[in-house]
């Protein structure tokens, strides 16, 4: 399944332990909005859940936020478990046809940013927990936009 031109999305995917944040892109990768969390079942299903997210909006790039070690930059074992997370989502695509490009980047500083900005939007403290992972799979959105100057791939 190739995608229309004219409408491509990035979706943001914060891979957590209890929550995965997600966030898309619009068409024109202009706006992004948090998706509902995506809570962790088992490896397969989390990544047909995913799959049927790049289906349903069309999904051209997944970006997936990587956990590198604050003080080296280098990956740990949580930032190997993602990455090979990735990998196997990106053959899934591959395996149902789907010409959906998957990349990593960097996360550092996301959920602070996220906390941030949610705490600066006047929300009470308990309705900001559960929004905060949806908000930094926004902000890995918006930096992969940012980087490919604002369109998607």
């Amino acid at each position: 399944m190739l995608h229309n031109e004219k409408n491509k999305r990035v979706l943001g995917v914060d891979l957590g332990l209890k929550r995965t944040g997600l966030a898309i892109s619009d068409e024109l990768g202009i706006s992004t909005r948090a998706l509902e969390n995506l809570i962790p079942r088992s490896r397969a299903e989390d990544i047909a859940a995913l799959r049927i997210l790049c289906e349903e909006f069309n999904v051209a790039v997944v970006v997936f936020g990587l956990p590198l070690m604050p003080s080296t930059q280098e990956e740990g074992t949580l930032a190997k478990r993602f990455r090979a997370f990735a990998e196997l989502f990106g053959k899934d695509l591959h395996e149902h046809g789907l010409a959906t490009k998957v990349v990593m980047l960097d996360e550092a500083m996301t959920s602070k940013l996220a906390a941030q900005r949610l705490a600066n939007s006047g929300l009470a403290m308990k309705k900001r927990r559960s929004l905060i992972d949806g908000e930094a799979a926004r902000i890995l959105v918006e930096e992969y936009l940012a980087g490919a100057g604002g369109k998607a791939e």
